[in-house]
């Protein structure tokens, strides 16, 4: 990757986001559109048929996303020399590959299978990742759920959330999604919101999260939310992780029970 200042990528909306890992930040190149969102959200999803999970990360604005984005450069600066895997910072992590020990990270091509060490260790990146996320000040972390959802249904219930969260504060958030920029049913959300009471800014911001580390970082949150909840026994190892490493933060909120109209933010 190269750097901040070499290379970002401008969406429709009042912000540029870089792609590369160190000093994040946020301007305006739309002063027309109105003023920069208090809060930013970069969410992720995990799941599978039965169970629809999104986390997210929720940080201030500007400082905020800085702060979070170098804590997550360090981390990454940390698996370059971890003796039993071969980390490069252009390779994006996914935490189902890392915990079930496969993929290019482990597995390159032409190269011998991973060693049961090798496994392990893959796993233990979500962990370590995670507790680096936990130590992050004035970052939160969140995680919903619905059985028999989808994920445009699941989303657009939690969009429903942030904005009745921000509603009752009085300020505005913008979401920052992993995605190819084609997913209609998540931008539907937001147009659905009422136009007087509406404190979610414009569409969602859809972007692959090879290209947004914090986003790979929400999908730790995601991978992680999701098995505390279905808890499957291939897995018994990662079941408490969500909350041990966020002691402080509620249990993944099912939204098939009725979306809760108030109350603090995250």
């Amino acid at each position: 990757m190269v750097p901040d200042e070499q290379r970002c990528v401008r969406r429709r909306i009042n912000m540029v986001i870089p792609t590369s890992q160190g000093n994040a930040f946020t301007e305006s190149f739309a002063p027309n559109r109105g003023p920069l969102p208090d809060s930013l959200y970069f969410l992720d999803d995990s799941g599978n048929s039965d169970t629809s999970v999104f986390g997210f990360l929720r940080v201030p604005q500007v400082d905020g996303w800085s702060t979070a984005d170098a804590a997550w450069a360090t981390f990454l600066k940390e698996l370059q020399v971890n003796p039993h895997i071969t980390y490069t910072p252009d390779y994006p992590l996914h935490a189902v590959d890392l915990v079930a020990g496969r993929g290019p990270l482990l597995h390159p091509p032409g190269g011998p299978p991973p060693t049961r060490r090798q496994r392990a260790e893959a796993a233990k990146i979500v962990l370590q990742g995670l507790r680096t996320l936990s130590q992050v000040p004035g970052l939160a972390v969140g995680a919903v759920y619905r059985h028999g959802a989808t994920r445009e249904d699941l989303y657009a219930d939690l969009v429903d959330m942030v904005n009745n969260w921000h509603a009752r504060d009085g300020s505005s958030c913008q979401l920052i999604v992993d995605g190819n920029g084609t997913e209609r049913g998540l931008r539907a959300a937001h147009r659905q919101l009422p136009p007087n009471r509406r404190h979610v800014q414009g569409d969602p911001l859809l972007v692959p999260a090879r290209q947004i580390p914090l986003l790979q970082a929400a999908d730790f949150v995601a991978h992680s939310a999701h098995q505390s909840v279905v808890r499957l026994p291939s897995r018994a190892f990662m079941w408490d992780w969500y909350r041990q490493t966020f002691p402080k933060v509620s249990a993944p909120k099912d939204l098939g029970r009725p979306i809760q109209r108030s109350g603090p933010l995250p």
